[in-house]
């Protein structure tokens, strides 16, 4: 309180009577009854706060990525993905314009933003369908790209500052992870199954899979798969337990594209540091798996009093349409996969996820579409080259629609690019990817690029908001280490206070 009332006496006279006048607006409003005028007032004063500096942007665009899901909607005047995006996007480039005096304008920088809208664009031109599909496929393309500019550039101007951020978040996944695991012992997702715009993001659709305060459990797998590689990388403070938290929450998850993706990132980082293995290493390993692997089964008796039927989701008034492509894209109907009866057995709905999965209801919806998507591409040489236009996805999907009762989308982030934005957009996006891994020496972001990347090849991630900031801040972590030469590893940063504890690299 001290700290706070020493901040306000500094502010001049007229930043305390706005203050002062902001407060009595939203307490005014609060008491007529209108508290969503008080929560847009309230909402507008942080926001303006926020924009006053470019570090307090910076972590307000990792808080809002990381911590506002898009599957509930909080009366946005449009889908909420969309919404979150330009806040976002408003957020970087006045962080840009901030920093432009001092900083200038790098060429390279703003050549990398374009690469991908560029691409959409000439898709767009080539199959024209008008001006409001390439504007609306185009703009996530140039968020993410702006994103990543703002951040990569605030952390080489302070490279504690997104390691401070990447620190604060992996000990934010603990609780959440305890939430995560909250929901498979009660069979229910609280706040989400009452404020969800869709039934499909409520426990109704699947409650034995978590979904943290992500909103889909495909999400909040990325987050797990995210915030255990950079607890192991970064090794901050007690780093084991970010790492254990998240592991348990990515098995709770059921995500097995985040399976997939942590494995591979685990096998590249052990490839990058094999020369430090020890057995003292390996033991803690071992040790940090089982102790994830108890808590994944445990059944704590503190939450028997809790019923184990999902409430009945009430959903928020005046929500849009459910979409289809993003969140939200679903026109199946309730069935065999809805919550069981009794308490949750995580153990044996992670083993009934990877048991035979090539014969599984969504490996059969992958194949299908996988085919559909290939024949709209080879329609002729010009699909091929150029695809079908920005948002073609969504116009088939609206017309045609899959038959088989999943979500639809294309579920494939590459093949769903090379749909709308040809050969060349796919060309433009893998040679991002390629470029990013050989430029950025951090050892954190090649293991998240390396994990994100696999991951996406199972869902279409652009209008996941949770799952590009993981792409986002793995750039800004490359921006948080110093120039080495290309394949050495980086040391992660030590502080003096920090105990490093013991290590599969020890």
């Amino acid at each position: 309180m001290r700290s706070l009332a020493e901040k306000v006496k500094g502010t001049g006279r007229a930043e305390r009577i706005l203050i002062i006048g902001l407060g009595m607006l939203a307490v005014a409003f609060l008491v007529v009854g209108r508290w969503d005028l008080s929560v847009g007032v309230c909402v507008g004063a942080v926001l303006g706060w926020v924009l006053l500096d470019p570090v307090r942007i910076t972590w307000a665009v990792f808080i809002v990525a990381f911590t506002i899901p898009v599957t509930i909607n909080f009366g946005y005047p449009t889908n909420p993905s969309y919404t979150l995006l330009l806040l976002l996007f408003v957020l970087a480039v006045w962080g840009r314009l901030l920093r432009a005096e001092r900083d200038g304008w790098r060429r390279n920088a703003i050549l990398a933003v374009l690469v991908l809208p560029l691409s959409g664009l000439l898709s767009g031109l080539v199959h024209w369908h008008g001006a409001k599909p390439i504007v609306v496929g185009l703009a996530p393309l140039a968020c993410v790209g702006v994103l990543c500019w703002h951040v990569f550039e605030e952390a080489r101007r302070d490279r504690q500052l997104i390691i401070r951020i990447a620190e604060w978040l992996t000990w934010l996944s603990v609780p959440v992870a305890v939430f995560a695991k909250y929901q498979t012992v009660t069979l229910s997702w609280p706040i989400f199954d009452q404020l969800a715009y869709h039934w499909t993001y409520t426990s109704a659709f699947d409650a034995t899979r978590a979904v943290g305060i992500s909103g889909h459990p495909i999400i909040y797998g990325s987050f797990a798969m995210a915030m255990a590689l950079i607890a192991l990388t970064i090794r901050g403070r007690y780093w084991y337990i970010p790492v254990i938290a998240n592991l348990v929450g990515l098995v709770l998850s059921g995500t097995r594209s985040a399976w997939v993706g942590i494995v591979l990132a685990l096998a590249l980082w052990l490839l990058l540091r094999w020369r430090t293995i020890s057995w003292r290493g390996v033991g803690s390993a071992i040790l940090i798996a089982t102790t994830a692997l108890m808590l994944v089964a445990v059944k704590p008796s503190v939450f028997s009093f809790v019923t184990n039927a999902a409430p009945r989701p009430t959903w928020f008034p005046g929500s849009p349409t459910p979409p289809t492509s993003g969140p939200g894209s679903s026109t199946s109907t309730p069935g065999s996969s809805g919550p069981a009866k009794g308490s949750a057995d995580p153990v044996g709905t992670a083993e009934s996820r990877i048991s035979d999965p090539l014969q599984s209801a969504s490996a059969n919806a992958r194949f299908a579409r996988i085919s559909v998507v290939w024949d709209g591409i080879t329609q002729d040489w010009s699909t091929v080259v150029f695809g079908n236009g920005p948002e073609s996805n969504v116009r088939y999907l609206e017309k045609v629609a899959i038959g088989d009762g999943e979500a639809q989308v294309f579920d494939n982030t590459y093949l769903t690019f090379w749909y709308n934005y040809g050969l060349l957009g796919l060309a433009g996006l893998l040679s991002l990817l390629t470029v990013l891994w050989w430029r950025l020496r951090s050892v954190t972001t090649r293991i998240l690029l390396v994990g994100l990347a696999a991951q996406v090849f199972f869902f279409d991630a652009w209008l996941w908001i949770g799952a590009v900031a993981v792409f986002v801040l793995a750039v800004a972590l490359a921006g948080a280490e110093p120039s080495r030469p290309t394949g050495q590893p980086v040391p992660a940063p030590r502080r003096q206070w920090a105990d490093q504890g013991p290590s599969l690299t020890s």
